[in-house]
C-alpha cells in the first residue's frame, strides 16, 4: 500500500508561527502552532521539528510557506522586517533539505491572496489583497495570477508614503528606512507604539483617524490598479473591521473621481489567511 501524502502549510509570523497538514482535496488533518523564537537556530529548529510533528506518520508531499517580507524567490532565501536575526536565510533549500520535497515561499500578503482565490473563491480580478496585522502589506492578483515587479521583486504596498494625519512634529521612520510609510503609521506595532497598549484598548474616538490613514493608502492603491475588489485581513483588520470599513468605504466613493469604487470586504478566511495561502503554495496553487 502507498505511504499516505500530506501537503503542509506554515505560516511564519513575526510573533507566532502557524502549521497545519492536508490531503490532495485540501481536507484538514492537523494543525500546531507556537510563539515564533526571536533567535534565529531556535527558529529554524522549531520549524523543523513542528513540520514533522503536523505531518505525523504521513510522508510530506511538498511544503508551502508564508512569511514576511522581502524575499529572494529566485534564491529562496527570507529577511523578514520584522525578524531581526532572519537575514539571507536558504529556507528553500533548508526544508528540501529536511524532507526531500518541494518547499514553495511567498511573502506572507500574496499567500493570502492566492488563498482568497483558490480557497475562499473570492473570484473578482483584478483582486488586491491588504493585510492590517504587525505589518501593513499587499499583493494584487490578475486572473488568479499574482503580479510581479521587476525581476519578480513582490510590491511593497505598505510602504507608501502617505499623510500623517496624527499630526507629529516630525516625520516617522519605517523600519525600511523611510519615512511616514503606512506600515510606519499604522501597522500593530506602529500602533503600540504610538499608544502603550494593545491596539484592543486604543480609544474608540482615534479609529476614525487610523481609518483615514488607511484609506489614503487604499485610495492610491485603487488609483493605480483600479481592481474590482480590495479584500482587507490581517488580525488588526479583522479585529476593528466595523470601525475601519464604513470610514474605507465613504473614503473611496467620495475621494476616486476617475475609476468606478472598488467592493471593499473583509477576508472571507478571518485571522488565517495567510495559513490558508500556505497551504495553496503546497497544493501547487496559481503555479506559473
Amino acid at each position: 500500500m502507498a505511504a499516505e501524502l500530506v501537503y503542509v502549510g506554515a505560516d511564519i509570523g513575526g510573533t507566532k508561527t502557524l502549521l497545519a497538514a492536508c490531503t490532495a482535496d485540501g481536507q484538514l488533518v492537523r494543525r500546531l502552532s507556537f510563539p515564533t523564537p526571536l533567535e534565529l537556530s531556535a527558529g529554524l529548529e522549531q520549524l523543523r521539528t513542528g513540520l514533522a510533528a503536523v505531518a505525523g506518520q504521513a510522508a510530506l508531499a511538498a511544503v508551502g510557506i508564508s512569511i514576511g517580507g522581502p524575499i529572494d524567490r529566485e534564491r529562496g532565501t527570507v529577511s523578514p522586517l520584522h525578524q531581526p536575526q532572519w537575514r539571507g536565510v536558504p529556507l528553500r533549500d533548508l526544508v528540501q533539505e529536511w524532507f526531500g520535497c518541494p518547499c514553495r515561499i511567498e511573502v506572507d500578503t500574496d499567500a493570502a491572496a492566492l488563498a482568497e482565490w483558490y480557497i475562499g473563491g473570492v473570484r473578482d480580478s483584478p483582486l488586491v489583497y491588504v493585510t492590517l496585522s504587525t505589518g501593513v502589506g499587499g499583493a494584487l492578483l490578475i486572473e488568479g495570477k499574482l503580479y510581479r515587479g521587476t525581476a519578480g521583486v513582490h510590491p511593497e504596498l505598505g510602504h507608501q508614503i502617505v499623510p500623517n494625519e496624527f499630526g507629529d512634529p516630525a516625520p516617522v521612520r519605517c523600519t525600511c528606512g523611510a519615512f511616514n510609510c503606512l506600515e510606519a503609521l499604522i501597522s500593530g506595532r506602529a500602533l503600540e507604539r504610538r499608544y502603550g497598549c494593545s491596539p484592543a484598548h486604543i480609544p474608540e474616538k482615534d479609529w476614525q483617524l487610523i481609518g483615514q490613514i488607511l484609506g489614503h493608502g487604499v485610495r492610491n492603491i485603487a488609483t493605480l490598479y483600479a481592481p474590482r475588489r480590495i479584500v482587507l485581513g490581517g488580525g488588526l483588520a479583522i479585529h476593528a473591521a466595523e470601525r475601519l470599513l464604513p470610514v474605507l468605504r465613504t473614503l473611496l466613493s467620495d475621494q476616486l473621481q476617475l475609476i468606478p469604487p472598488p467592493t471593499i470586504t473583509l477576508s472571507c478566511l478571518g485571522y488565517e489567511t495567510p495559513l490558508w495561502g500556505a497551504l495553496a503554495l503546497a497544493l501547487g496553487y496559481g503555479q506559473e
